[in-house]
């Protein structure tokens, strides 16, 4: 009795002795199609890795500086594979972290910094609830 041999295509198992029998090494008895794995879409090359370097920063590369020490090395087949590498490790990278489009800016200047003053003073109740909050520019100095 010879070796068991599974055909890739059909998946059925066979004896050794049957194909000798046969005269036909390399194809199979049952689906007719080749054994060998050569040139066949089963035996698909696997797609080569790259390393990638992901920094304090935020940053993901696959250059490796100098003057750096990554946190962390992946290897992967594209930018999009480490990422997803990264985000199994650290979730709370600043690589996935929403950045706020939506920023306040001074209607005047478009400056973004700013400071929050209470709206004044009130005789009932002092400047404790005397009313909303303003919004005064840093730069140009107007309320808002």
């Amino acid at each position: 009795m010879g070796r068991t041999i599974l055909c890739p295509h059909c998946k059925s198992t066979f004896d050794e002795d049957v194909l000798k029998k046969k005269n036909s090494e390399d194809t199979c008895p049952v689906c007719g199609e080749s054994l060998l794995n050569e040139g066949s879409d089963f035996a698909a090359e696997p797609k080569e890795t790259v390393k990638w370097y992901y920094y304090e920063d935020g940053t993901l590369t696959p250059t490796l500086y100098d003057d750096e020490n990554p946190v962390h090395i992946f290897d992967a087949v594209d930018v999009k594979d480490a990422k997803r590498q990264l985000k199994e490790i650290m979730p709370n990278s600043p690589l996935f972290t929403y950045k706020n489009k939506f920023k306040i800016n001074c209607p005047y200047c478009g400056c973004d910094q700013y400071t929050i003053l209470n709206q004044g003073y009130s005789f009932l109740t002092g400047f404790w609830g005397s009313g909303s909050p303003k919004r005064v520019c840093n730069h140009c100095m107007r309320e808002f």
